[in-house]
């Protein structure tokens, strides 16, 4: 299957960014209207910007290794690069791009709150899946939230933190308090989910 980026009216002129089998996306979310969207190539390493209609989708990043999900905060832009185990910090341009957190078992998602950065370790069979929090220029790293089903994406909002566990029969979509807490499954029976976004 070819990777899919997609784009569906969900309200009152709101857009919801719907993903093919690979690939991470994003759009500015700093509280001003958008203007860009971001996703992650990670057969080919690159971090790609465009318009947020597709046109004008230029490369901004080269050379990562195995990109996974994107996010943008106010002024920066994250992602996760799989095979290397890291979080990667930039510019919204793609500039400075820098490893903020490192040592990371196959992560595979990335979401940036208010005041902190979250991402999902799939993990491997002797150390399950985490969900990690860290300051949003990657100090103070801890996991919130552990024994998890190879997470396969996250996001976040006000409130609470979402993540996807990714199993081809019995995939899971979770909830928590942004702290980990109060963990719950609110949707199961999924096939393989691979992602997931917050709307307005």
């Amino acid at each position: 299957m070819h990777d899919l980026i997609r784009r569906a009216a969900v309200a009152a002129g709101a857009t919801a960014l719907v993903l093919g089998a690979s690939a991470g996306a994003a759009a500015a979310s700093t509280g001003a209207p958008a203007s860009h969207l971001y996703w992650a190539n990670n057969q080919a390493g690159t971090i790609v910007e465009a318009g947020l209609n597709g046109t004008s989708a230029h490369v901004i990043a080269s050379s990562q290794h195995g990109p996974r999900g994107v996010a943008v905060g106010a002024s920066h832009l994250y992602w996760a690069n799989e095979a290397a185990g890291t979080i990667v910090e930039a510019g919204l341009g793609g500039t400075s791009a820098h490893v903020i957190a490192s040592g990371q078992l196959f992560p595979a998602g990335v979401a940036v709150g208010a005041s902190h950065l979250y991402w999902g370790n799939q993990g491997t069979v002797t150390n399950p899946g985490t969900i990690v929090e860290a300051n949003l220029d990657g100090t103070g790293a801890k996991t919130i939230a552990s024994g998890k089903g190879s997470p396969y994406g996250v996001a976040v909002n006000a409130s609470h933190l979402y993540w996807a566990n990714q199993t081809t029969t019995a995939g899971t979509v979770h909830e928590a308090n942004l702290d980990g807490t109060s963990a719950k499954v609110i949707a199961s029976r999924q096939n393989g989910p691979s992602g997931v976004a917050v709307g307005p």
